[in-house]
């Protein structure tokens, strides 16, 4: 059926001629445009997406926001999906020859059943775009004698909040929503014939011919506390808050790699078809790829948001270098000329929408750019010297100056306003070597609403406080379990902070929804029966969290986490005194042991008998906590069926230079490489630096065959980045690479199990988290003994229904693969 919808379109087109898109019916959305369109006459055309085709209408004089105008509409053939897109110029002599741009889109409901409504005459529908909201009404207008083939119709506003019968949208807003351009400008770009691009990278001094490499490591920048000084042959630049990536072209294919070396050119939608018409054969483009909120500010959150839904066409590359360009290396060239080729390389290609953009610069003084930067808001500037090569890795030829120095700050307390009745000020504190030392108050940045919140929160947490040293004795103190984000100048010789500015609670919220139904493992009987000695004892310093605090967590987690540790073997984390020279690693029966938790017989890895323990009841759980248990650490098989692993485990480990983006981008990476073998990968925190991703397996293998097989997949694994990956021991091996130990496959070897406690300082916990979480958490660290439960509570185990995709183990070295 939809096929046949467009053989009116077809007909009419001569698509060896017209850029227009030939189109194929596909999909059932809800998508609409307008376009504008200076053909034989100036219209506007009004697309919706209707029974996989774009139902169209010219409307001559355009749509209007006042419900009194009527416009025409004139009914028109049906157009292909991918004509929602089209901006463009149709040559002339062919139909409907002329400029045409993307005036609004978004999407549209019916109000009725649309093809009753059609049928009828009487369409009402609602849009949701970027300039036309709200409902709208097409009725169709008896045809005149001898104008039986034209079907007009009437195009009018309804009375709705949408609604403005003094607003003239056509003229003010009469640009592009997909580029910016006016449709003059369009037309104008039409007649000026194209300027062939004279690039010449051979006559760059210092460059050099030779192959594009496959891989070329970032330089990167070096952080000052202001920029450079002028007149010492300096550029600077806006520092971009998205991902470091290069672009490397050659033959026609585009790959966009990490600052990490992974291979993202599929996570990054549309993009990559935005430099395939680039005029040359191969070239290696440095830049950031990010998202840019309304104001034109690039904002990590939006990209993070974009990458885990979907990229689209959200993404914007922002050129700052280039490296190699048609057979020549030009890394040993000096900055300014490297620049200036790549602005002529991209030039004609660029507008105010493209998803290309170039990185601009000033020369000479960089403080006004950098007061600028501040005003905005932005992130900082990036100095380099106009004269320096390109050298990988951090350098002193680049430098970095945060518009302001930021932190997290941990809220130990605050102050109240007499006069106000509420809120005046947060006690910030910070760790230092296991002790939260104060770092003075901040009072600005809050709103009322923000003040009133915050107190909310903030006075359930004053039972079992600890006053820090060297604060105002008005302060009223809390525990230390929530953070906040703040801006400010520099600190004291006291190392308090100056004119703090507070930004903003570092909360982190997780978005997998409550199951609808959670088994109660945990009951009051259970939790009556805790008995806990030494309760206000500190774990790791004065100011940390209490014996008591763990046995609460555990007690407030258990529903979750018990279903991942119950009948598995398990291995204990012990810290009596609370100090952490004291804590030791507890793998079998011990003196006192609670009744309630099991030991059973096994052998270790070199064929001794020994006894181990298990987690077989809510009652033997809770205890532990009694006994200084602060880590539960299970192997990846169950008692029943001890020899049979039913779950593997990767270990990303972080060496030395690789930050917390970067472990993410690794950790999506190897999730798609999983998936190709056919598992199905969870992931979760470590409660340090890494990720532990988990697949649940059918327990045909043993323990040794286990080993082997996931031995084989960490190989595959290092392959495919071999310059990010290792599967070497040793810390040497690691530097700017991730260690991926697939080791604790073999038998005995334990992992943090799932919500299980770190014993470190703020107790962190090994968070299961959905993927798209993953991507959206800042600070691992901040899912902690305080803030996970009640995470939990709202957001539900994204781990619940892990056992049902179990999935066989692949042998990569028994197929030779």
């Amino acid at each position: 059926m939809a096929t046949s919808k467009l053989e009116a379109y077809r007909r009419k087109r001569d698509f060896s001629k017209t850029p227009e898109p030939v189109g194929s019916p596909a999909g059932d959305g809800n998508r609409f445009v307008v376009h504008k369109h200076h053909a034989t006459a100036d219209h506007y055309d009004l697309r919706l997406e209707v029974g996989g085709v774009l139902k169209s209408w010219a409307v001559p004089k355009g749509p209007s926001l006042n419900p009194a105008d009527k416009r025409l509409a004139v009914e028109t053939e049906d157009h292909p999906l991918d004509y929602i897109d089209f901006e463009g110029v149709i040559p002339e002599g062919e139909y409907g020859g002329g400029p045409m741009i993307v005036w609004d889109r978004g999407v549209w409901a019916p109000m009725d059943d649309v093809e009753e409504s059609l049928r009828k005459g009487a369409f009402k529908f609602r849009l949701a775009g970027e300039k036309l909201n709200g409902g709208w009404m097409l009725t169709r207008l008896k045809p005149r004698p001898g104008e039986d083939k034209v079907r007009n119709w009437l195009l009018f506003k309804e009375r709705d909040p949408a609604a403005d019968a003094s607003l003239d949208i056509l003229a003010a807003r009469p640009e592009s929503v997909k580029t910016g351009r006016r449709i003059e400008e369009l037309a104008e770009e039409a007649k000026a014939p194209p300027k062939p691009v004279r690039l010449n990278p051979g006559a760059l001094p210092g460059a050099v011919k030779g192959a594009a490499p496959e891989r070329l490591e970032p330089q990167l920048a070096t952080q000052t506390a202001a920029p450079p000084d002028a007149g010492q042959g300096w550029l600077h630049e806006i520092k971009f808050d998205g991902y470091r990536t290069m672009a490397h072209l050659a033959g026609g294919t585009v790959r966009l790699i990490t600052r990490g070396g992974l291979d993202w050119t599929k996570r990054y939608g549309d993009l990559p078809e935005a430099f395939r018409g680039l005029p040359c054969r191969d070239a290696i483009i440095d830049g950031e790829i990010v998202v840019l909120e309304d104001g034109g500010i690039s904002r990590f959150a939006l990209l993070q948001e974009a990458l885990s839904t979907g990229a689209g066409n959200k993404l914007v590359f922002y050129a700052f270098d280039l490296l190699h360009l048609n057979g020549w290396n030009l890394s040993g060239a000096p900055l300014e000329k490297r620049k200036a080729l790549l602005k002529r390389l991209l030039a004609g290609q660029i507008s105010s929408r493209s998803a290309i953009q170039f990185s601009d610069h000033v020369v000479g003084d960089g403080r006004p750019l950098y007061d600028q930067a501040c005003a905005m808001g932005l992130e900082g500037i990036i100095s380099k010297r106009v004269s320096a090569p390109y050298r990988s890795g951090r350098s002193k030829t680049w430098t970095k100056t945060k518009a302001l120095q930021t932190g997290d700050f941990v809220i130990a307390g605050y102050t109240v306003s007499e006069a106000a009745e509420g809120l005046a000020a947060l006690a910030l504190g910070e760790w230092e070597d296991g002790e939260l030392h104060y770092r003075g108050k901040v009072g600005t940045g809050f709103d009322a609403l923000m003040l009133k919140q915050l107190l909310a929160r903030l006075q359930p947490l004053r039972d079992g406080a600890v006053p820090l040293e060297g604060a105002p004795k008005e302060i009223i103190w809390v525990r230390p379990v929530l953070r906040a984000h703040v801006h400010y100048g520099n600190r004291t010789a006291d190392n308090l902070l100056r004119h703090p500015v507070f930004k903003g609670l570092r909360d982190v919220e997780l978005s997998t929804p409550v199951a609808a139904s959670r088994k109660r493992l945990i009951s009051d009987a259970d939790l009556a029966g805790i008995t806990i000695t030494n309760p206000t004892r500190r774990l790791f310093g004065k100011s940390g969290a209490t014996k008591l605090d763990v046995a609460v967590y555990y007690a407030m987690v258990g529903d979750f986490m018990l279903p991942h540790i119950l009948g598995r073997p398990v291995s204990l984390v012990r810290c009596p005194t609370g100090k952490p020279e004291d804590c030791f690693f507890q793998r079998h029966p011990f003196t006192g042991m609670p009744s309630s938790v099991a030991s059973f017989p096994s052998t270790n890895a070199e064929g001794e008998a020994k006894s181990y323990l298990a987690v077989e009841d809510a009652k033997g759980y809770l205890a532990l906590a009694q006994f200084g248990v602060i880590e539960f650490h299970c192997w990846g098989t169950t008692r029943r069926l001890l020899d049979r692993p039913d779950r593997i485990v990767f270990d990303l480990d972080p060496g030395e230079g690789i930050d917390w983006r970067e472990v993410v981008e690794a950790a999506v990476h190897i999730k798609a490489e999983l998936e190709a073998l056919g598992l199905v990968p969870f992931v979760k925190t470590s409660g340090g630096k890494g990720v532990h991703l988990v697949a649940p397996v059918e327990p045909r293998l043993n323990w040794k065959r286990t080993h082997q097989a996931t031995s084989a997949i960490a190989e595959r694994l290092v392959a495919t980045a071999p310059q990010t990956f290792t599967t070497t021991m040793g810390k040497g091996n690691r530097v700017r690479r991730i260690f991926i130990d697939f080791h604790r496959n073999a038998r005995g070897h334990t992992w943090a199990a799932p919500y299980s406690l770190r014993a470190r300082t703020n107790l962190p916990a090994s968070t299961p988290v959905s993927w798209a979480d993953l991507e959206a958490i800042d600070a691992p660290g901040d899912l902690n003994y305080s803030s996970l439960p009640g995470l939990l509570a709202t957001s539900g185990d994204p781990w619940a229904d892990i056992g049902d995709f179990a999935r066989e183990l692949p042998l990569l070295s028994e197929t030779g693969k």
